[in-house]
C-alpha cells in the first residue's frame, strides 16, 4: 500500500498493471505517467491500463505519434488528451509541447541549446521538473520551461542522479545567462519567473564544480 503523497511518477509498461498506481490515485495522489519504447510493437494505448489513473502522460515525440497514429507530435498530444487530462510531448532539440484538456490551454517552449556530455536520466529530470512546477501551480508554459531547463543542466554533467540539478545550479545558471552580452530579451523573459524563485544566497560561481561518478572511469595508460 503506497504512502499518502501529493504526486508520484509511474513508469508505464505495455500489458502490465501496477496495483499501487490505482491505490495511490484513489487517495488523491497526482500520478504522472512516463513510458518507454514498446518492444512488442503493438503501440496500443489500451495496453497501458494504468494510464486512466494518471493526471499527465509524458512520452517523447516518436512514442506519442506511434501510440496515436498522428503524423506530427503536436497532433499526437491533442489525441492523447482523450485518454489523460494533460499530455506533454517532448520534442528533443525542439523543446516540448503540452495540452491541458481541462482548461483547453496549450503551450510550447523551445529547448535550451547546450553541449550535452551525458543524456543519462535527462528524461527523468524533465518529468521531475514538470511535477515540481505542477505542484506549485505554475502556468503550463513555465512548467515546460522549468522542466526543459533542469534537463538541459543535467545533460551537461556525467551520471544519472548525480547530474540532476538543485536550486543552487538553477540560480547560478539564471545569473550567468543574464550577464551574457547580447542575450535575447525574449529568451530572458521566458525564464523571468525564476527571479522570484531563486535567492542570491544560493548563487555560486559558474560553471559549478559537480561530483562525478567514478565507476567505469579508468586512468588512461
Amino acid at each position: 500500500c503506497p504512502p499518502r503523497v501529493r504526486a508520484a511518477v509511474a513508469s508505464l509498461a505495455p500489458g502490465v498493471s501496477a496495483p499501487w498506481i490505482a491505490q495511490a490515485a484513489s487517495k488523491g495522489t497526482r500520478v504522472f505517467g512516463d513510458v518507454g519504447w514498446d518492444d512488442t510493437g503493438a503501440w496500443d494505448l489500451a495496453g497501458l491500463p494504468d494510464l486512466r489513473h494518471c493526471e499527465a502522460f509524458l512520452p517523447n515525440a516518436e512514442e506519442a505519434m506511434r501510440y496515436t497514429g498522428a503524423d506530427c507530435p503536436r497532433a499526437a498530444a491533442h489525441a492523447l488528451t482523450e485518454y489523460v487530462p494533460l499530455a506533454v510531448v517532448t520534442l528533443g532539440a525542439d523543446g516540448a509541447y503540452a495540452v491541458d484538456r481541462r482548461t483547453g490551454e496549450t503551450a510550447e517552449v523551445p529547448a535550451i541549446a547546450v553541449e550535452a556530455l551525458d543524456p543519462t536520466g535527462a528524461g527523468d529530470v524533465f518529468v521531475a521538473g514538470f511535477v515540481a512546477g505542477t505542484l506549485a501551480d505554475w502556468p503550463l508554459a513555465d512548467r515546460l520551461a522549468f522542466a526543459g531547463l533542469t534537463a538541459a543542466l543535467s545533460v551537461q554533467e556525467f551520471g544519472g542522479s548525480l547530474s540532476a540539478p538543485g536550486w543552487s545550479e538553477i540560480a547560478a545558471w539564471w545569473r550567468e545567462v543574464q550577464s551574457v552580452e547580447g542575450q535575447s530579451a525574449v529568451a530572458l523573459e521566458r525564464y523571468g519567473f525564476l527571479a522570484d524563485l531563486v535567492s542570491e544566497e544560493l548563487v555560486r560561481p559558474w560553471p559549478l564544480r559537480r561530483a562525478v561518478p567514478t565507476i567505469g572511469f579508468r586512468r588512461s595508460a
